[in-house]
Formats: C-alpha cells, sequence, structure tokens
C-alpha cells in the first residue's frame, strides 16, 4: 500500500519534523560508518552487539523509575563497554565468554524490566525496533553533539587508531597508550548506541555501524578509502531508507537496515577482492603450471622427497591439488641430509 508518492515525499522536506528525521538517519549512517570501519578492522563485532543489548536494559529500567531514558541508557553502555574493556585488558576471561554473558544477561534484564510495567506502552516497541519518526528536537540535538565528538576525536586520533589495527604490540613499544585508546573507542561506541537507540531500535541499530563498513570493506584494501566509502553508504542508507519507509508504510529503522544490507550484498557480488580470486582461479585451473601439477599429483605419495623409514612409522600426507606448490609432510621417518647422502655414495663407490 502506498503511503506517499515520491513528489510528496520531496515536498514533506519543508516539514520540520521531516527535517528532523532526514537529519538523525543520515547522521547516524555517516558517523556510524566511520566507527563501524574501526569496528571491522578491531574484530570487534559481538562487543557492540553486548552494549547495545546493555542499553536496552537501561532503556527498560528507566521506564520502570519513570526517568529520563537517556541517562540509563548512558549509563548501562558505558558500564558494560568499561566491563569488557577491562576483562580484554587483564585476560581475565575468554572475551567470547564475556560477551555471550553481556549479550544474554543484558537481554533477560530488560525483558524483566519490562515485565514489570504496569501496562506496556508504545515506548517498549520504540526501544525494540525503533522510532524514528518520532524523534524530537532535543534528541536530535543529542544525536549532533555527540555525533561531532565521535566524529573529531576519531578523525584526529585516525593515525594510532589505524596503527593499532596493524599491530598493538609495535604500536605500544612506539609510545602509542593502546590500553587508554582501546577504553577510549569502546566508551565512544557506547555512547553512539546510546543516542541512536530511540531512533533505530535495540535490536539493528548496531547493524547501521557494520553494514556500511563491511560493504566498503569488499570494496576496497584502502582504509582510507574504506572510511569514505563506509560514511557514503551510511549516508544513503539513511536517506532511502526513510524514503522507503514512507512511500510503503513501512517502520523507518529496519528500512535503514534493509537499503544498508542491499547495499553490501551489491558490493559482495561485486567485490574485486573476491572477483581477482575467482578470475586468478580460473587463469590457473587452464595453465601450463596447472596442468603440472595434477601430473606430478598422479604419484601414488604425491610430489615425494629423499627420506628414510623406521619400523613403526605412519605416513602423513597432505596434498592441496589447489595450492601451489605442494606440501608433503611426514609422521615417522625423516628426510635423508646431505651427510648421509654422501656416506651411501661412499658406500656405493666401496662395494663396487
Amino acid at each position: 500500500m502506498i503511503y506517499v508518492t515520491i513528489l510528496e515525499f520531496f515536498e514533506l522536506f519543508q516539514k520540520s519534523w521531516m527535517q528532523r528525521i532526514l537529519i538523525a538517519a543520515i547522521l547516524i549512517g555517516i558517523v556510524g560508518g566511520i566507527i563501524g570501519t574501526f569496528i571491522i578492522l578491531y574484530k570487534i563485532i559481538f562487543l557492540g552487539e553486548a552494549i547495545a543489548h546493555s542499553a536496552f536494559a537501561g532503556v527498560a529500567l528507566a521506564l520502570v523509575l519513570g526517568v529520563q531514558p537517556l541517562y540509563m541508557i548512558f549509563l548501562f553502555s558505558e558500564l558494560s563497554a568499561i566491563s569488557v574493556g577491562y576483562v580484554n585488558q587483564k585476560k581475565i576471561m575468554n572475551e567470547d565468554i564475556i560477551l555471550a554473558i553481556i549479550f544474554s544477561g543484558m537481554m533477560a534484564l530488560g525483558i524483566i524490566f519490562i515485565n514489570l510495567l504496569t501496562e506496556v506502552s508504545a515506548s517498549v516497541s520504540s526501544i525494540l525496533f525503533g522510532a524514528i519518526f518520532y524523534i524530537n528536537a532535543d534528541q536530535v540535538n543529542m544525536l549532533i553533539i555527540v555525533s561531532i565528538i565521535v566524529i573529531g576525536i576519531i578523525i584526529y586520533l585516525r593515525k594510532e587508531y589505524f596503527f593499532m589495527v596493524f599491530n598493538k604490540e609495535i604500536a605500544k613499544i612506539s609510545g602509542i597508550p593502546v590500553k587508554f585508546l582501546d577504553y577510549l573507542f569502546l566508551m565512544l561506541l557506547a555512547a553512539l548506541i546510546a543516542v541512536s537507540i530511540q531512533a533505530i531500535g535495540a535490536i539493528l541499530v548496531f547493524a547501521i555501524f557494520i553494514m556500511p563498513a563491511a560493504a566498503a570493506y569488499m570494496l576496497t584494501y584502502n582504509y582510507r578509502i574504506m572510511m569514505l566509502l563506509s560514511t557514503i553508504f551510511g549516508a544513503i542508507s539513511g536517506f532511502f531508507g526513510i524514503m522507503i519507509s514512507f512511500l510503503y508504510n513501512l517502520p523507518g529503522g529496519p528500512s535503514i537496515v534493509i537499503v544498508a544490507t542491499g547495499i553490501f550484498i551489491i558490493s559482495f557480488l561485486l567485490s574485486p577482492k573476491r572477483l581477482s580470486k575467482l578470475i586468478s582461479k580460473i587463469r590457473f585451473k587452464f595453465s601450463e603450471k596447472y596442468k603440472k601439477v595434477q601430473e606430478e599429483f598422479e604419484h601414488p605419495l604425491g610430489i615425494d622427497v629423499p627420506h628414510t623409514h623406521t619400523e613403526k612409522e605412519e605416513i602423513l600426507l597432505r596434498v592441496k591439488p589447489k595450492k601451489f606448490p605442494s606440501e608433503h609432510k611426514w609422521r615417522g621417518h625423516r628426510p635423508i641430509n646431505q651427510r648421509e647422502k654422501k656416506h651411501e655414495k661412499n658406500q656405493e663407490g666401496e662395494n663396487n
């Protein structure tokens, strides 16, 4: 069912409430794309999910207590970010275990808080799925302030963070305060989730950080270009997600994530990384080198090397036709060294 036409959608730009919606959607896409780049490179995707679910528990508790939800969202998000960062730094426990505990525990806690409500209101639905169409001026202003702070800090410290992505140990030796920057990044991520959750929803808020960055990751090896593409994809997802939601009367948050997912699928299908590997495999399969390798593998033991045998031996041969050169490993027997070869030749000469 069509809710508005495309022409009517653009005419709505004159409305202040429509301007707030578009600013929120595009800004979340842009800043989410920037910080999502480092999330992908750091490989801390599930950590962000755990923080998002902590924010869900915080806003549910705020509804029970009747206080401003934003304060509780910030409190729970920052506490979970610091807790995970501390456990990760101290290596107290496996990071995946901690994330699983926070992920499930905070979600359960949020559900319990919701059940304590005397009556379930529309606020509960907005917590889970977002309510970007009802975002007010104060929420937009807070989103703008937090986004400017996050973007400013990330851009200012981008060299240090890129260095840490490559090798944290070398970065630490070089004098970069790795622990402090790790905590700072987690706290920035938590703050961004806190101001975005009311617009996108606890379930999908982290997807808008990951999808644009993942799509950009499929298209380039250059991290600076990846960050630029990620922000562009995030902005496009925000704008066209809102457009689709108005045209077809769909919820705003899920529509934004659907557009971001579509961009990722297109990037994956057209990815130079994936296509180059596929083309290399096809070229190698029809090359003379491939035929030579296949002929060599016709030997019952693959490509053999001179070796001696023990009485109780276990031959372990790893043959990988798709990988050149091949691997030949052994267990229970060892290769013949040069001294033994020389000794065998001398014995053959004496026998003759």
